[in-house]
């Protein structure tokens, strides 16, 4: 269930004390259920801390999982990384790096009543990756995560089918993506009412999502879930995650079977997926 021991866990790096990520606001957003504070149950149910993709924020886990995860007892909270959504930084946007999304995770950990579940997507199963590397989680949730070994095999598959994506994204913009990659069950007026809410991606974070990279120790249970209709990231790199923990990967599906879109907060069959992702942490979490 974790990845093999390598080397001690370090919170702050020799780049963190020498030359420390600037502080900016940070939007967080909550839902909390009625009577968390309440003993024993507080103690027992650890807080779930949601972390957005590329060019998301905050709002993407907002829509649809944090009332829902709430409804069934856990404390849910979302952070936009700098730059997104209603967080600031979004002027420095294109000097920032991946260390500067950790060090906004961390940040939002510290302010969080007790260790959290810490639940990724896409790029920010990446980042929910690296502050793992540094800090123990109760539960780690990597949802259709961007590859430790890198992205570059994503990136080819994609331009088979959006070669004037990938040019975006060679020069520096934000990688477009569009409604059939990432929700394709939705309907034409949700879909577009969703990608208006994408925002700018960094173009130097986009360029380290090509490289590889390996953490350890991560000391807790780690699910890898992943969707075989996902456009963005391909099935084998779900698969050699969930293999360097040690994993099997969970294949998220809708009621009828049929598999969801890249956004599996978002797209239909949302309810499902939370389902899985929340089954895990009451079973190998909260044991």
């Amino acid at each position: 269930m974790s990845s093999s021991l390598r080397k001690p866990t370090t919170v702050m790096r020799m780049w963190d004390w020498s030359v420390p990520p600037s502080g900016v606001y940070r939007e967080v957003v909550s839902n909390i259920p009625a009577g968390w504070t309440d003993e024993p149950r507080a103690q027992r149910t650890p807080p779930l801390l949601f972390i957005h993709g590329l060019a998301h924020g905050a709002w993407c886990f907002e829509q649809n999982w944090l009332p829902a995860a709430a409804a069934k007892g856990f404390a849910s909270y979302a952070v936009s990384l700098r730059g997104h959504g209603g967080s600031g930084g979004g002027r420095q946007l294109g000097r920032t790096v991946l260390r500067d999304y950790v060090h906004d995770v961390m940040q939002t950990i510290t302010e969080l009543p007790q260790p959290p579940v810490i639940i990724g997507h896409s790029m920010g199963a990446l980042i929910a990756q690296l502050v793992a590397d540094r800090y123990s989680p109760r539960g780690l949730v990597l949802l259709t995560p961007s590859p430790l070994h890198g992205a570059a095999g994503s990136l080819r598959s994609i331009g088979k089918h959006h070669p004037a994506a990938i040019g975006a994204a060679v020069v520096g913009r934000t990688l477009p993506m569009t409604a059939g990659q990432l929700f394709p069950g939705l309907d034409e007026s949700t879909s577009s009412r969703y990608l208006s809410r994408l925002g700018r991606e960094s173009p130097l974070v986009q360029y380290q999502l090509l490289k590889r990279r390996r953490i350890g120790p991560v000391r807790c249970p780690v699910m890898v879930a992943g969707t075989k209709a996902d456009a963005l990231v391909r099935v084998q790199d779900v698969e050699r995650t969930a293999a360097a923990y040690g994993v099997e990967p969970a294949w998220l599906t809708r009621a009828d079977g049929s598999p969801i879109g890249h956004d599996v907060m978002l797209d239909l069959g949302w309810e499902q997926a939370l389902s899985e992702v929340l089954g895990f942490i009451t079973t190998q979490v909260m044991r």
